[in-house]
């Protein structure tokens, strides 16, 4: 069966399209000869090379079969040979060598994206967050990708060219306006006039003996600005603590006065009874030790009534503690009474509160108070000696509020009522931190 048996336009048309293809698988192997060589993978050429000789052979007799352009006789020898072959055989080997070639170069993309060579570690640097910047000690620029590009244009106006005067106008902060930078502790950090903040590292790289400098600036825009709203809660709460610690001096010295009136008067209503009982004495008469007990009354009395309310002591522990003495009760304390605030203001309502449960429920006439403390918090333990209360104590009015304070200041409040009667106090010692 001899090529392009048919018409002479069939004949004319298959040879066309014959011609054309096997051009097209010339080009293409031509490609994959050059780009193996590049990848450097010459073991691939035994399957390159064929393929490129084949379909420029093909292309060649193709074309001088139908242009009818023949150089030799050796040449004419060599088309006839090649017409007398069957046509579906040569449009098989033409879809088989285009099968393969598409195959090469599958794997030749493959191999391109899945190796590392310089321009893909360029390409994964210029997708980086991050902006990067490395220049040698004559301030040549090694690398620099498109994040740090940006960033240079934005605080300078101008490209980034010189690594060394780039790393001078960041020590510096001469950036344009309304750029700023300011200090988040020890870092740097750059806040742009979009409201974005970066953060600036600086460090050497050891590069063939030399040592490269390496910047990179990092967006840490969310992290600036849960800073900046942590800070402005941070001046609400100091600001919050003053008051709570004014209004809890203007209770302390409230109730201590308040105290101090109501034992006045309870022990002015006294004295009419204590004058009639001294009146019947010596009247009636009696013993020496009826008569020492009236003494001791009056003169408890009198001297009661006869100190000045009104006077002032110098801090809330001096107030509670001279105060608690003037009603009877004594408030020993084991341990050192803290100073800082807010812990000072907690312990002084809680001592407050204690020793007026003491006196009115428990009757009792001595509060104690045991303070210890390690590296993370501070414990108080208030008891008195007075009567157990016989159930749980329910917690209402100051006790709720003391729980309440205690809470705010990301303490614990424990209340036991057996064996004995006590409340705990565990608060942190950075309470300031907590408020």
């Amino acid at each position: 069966m001899r090529m392009f048996p048919n018409s002479p336009v069939y004949e004319a048309a298959l040879g066309r399209f014959m011609c054309i293809f096997a051009l097209l698988l010339f080009l293409a192997s031509v490609m994959l000869v050059a780009l193996f060589i590049r990848q450097k993978r010459y073991r691939w050429l035994w399957l390159a090379l064929p393929l490129l000789y084949l379909s420029y052979f093909m292309e060649q007799c193709f074309d001088m079969h139908v242009t009818g352009l023949i150089y030799s006789d050796v040449a004419d020898r060599i088309v006839d040979g090649f017409a007398s072959v069957p046509d579906w055989i040569w449009l098989t080997v033409c879809f088989a060598s285009a099968v393969v070639e598409v195959l090469l170069l599958r794997n030749i993309h493959l191999c391109e994206k899945n190796r590392i060579t310089t321009m893909s570690v360029k390409a994964a640097v210029d997708s980086l967050p991050t902006g990067i910047l490395c220049y040698a000690p004559g301030a040549q620029t090694l690398l620099v990708n498109y994040v740090m590009q940006d960033f240079c244009r934005r605080i300078t106006g101008a490209e980034l060219e010189d690594g060394q005067t780039f790393n001078k106008i960041l020590n510096d902060g001469s950036l344009l306006t309304p750029c700023k930078r300011i200090f988040i502790g020890s870092d740097q950090v750059i806040v742009l006039p979009d409201g974005t903040a970066w953060k600036i590292s600086e460090g050497d790289v050891p590069y063939e003996g030399y040592a490269v400098r390496r910047i990179l600036v990092s967006d840490i825009t969310e992290v600036y600005c849960k800073t900046h709203e942590l800070q402005h809660a941070q001046e609400k709460v100091a600001k919050l603590g003053k008051k709570l610690q004014k209004v809890n001096q203007e209770i302390v010295a409230l109730t201590a006065e308040r105290e101090v009136l109501n034992a006045k008067v309870k022990i002015h209503d006294e004295l009419g009874s204590n004058l009639l009982a001294i009146k019947r004495f010596l009247v009636n008469g009696g013993t020496e030790k009826e008569k020492a007990e009236l003494m001791e009354t009056l003169r408890s009395s009198i001297s009661f009534l006869k100190n000045d309310s009104s006077s002032q002591t110098r801090d809330e522990y001096e107030l509670l503690i001279s105060m608690a003495a003037r009603l009877g009760l004594t408030i020993s304390v084991k341990g050192e009474l803290p100073q800082n605030e807010p812990q000072r203001a907690i312990i002084t309502a809680a001592i407050h509160e204690c020793f007026t449960n003491t006196l009115r429920h428990a009757h009792g006439n001595e509060l104690r108070i045991v303070m210890t403390e390690d590296e993370e918090a501070l414990t108080a333990v208030f008891s008195n000696n007075g009567e157990q209360p016989a159930g749980e104590v329910a917690e209402k009015g100051g006790l709720k509020f003391l729980r309440e304070l205690t809470e705010q200041a990301d303490g614990r409040m424990t209340i036991r009522s057996a064996p004995a009667f006590e409340i705990q106090l565990e608060l942190p010692k950075e309470v300031e931190d907590a408020l």
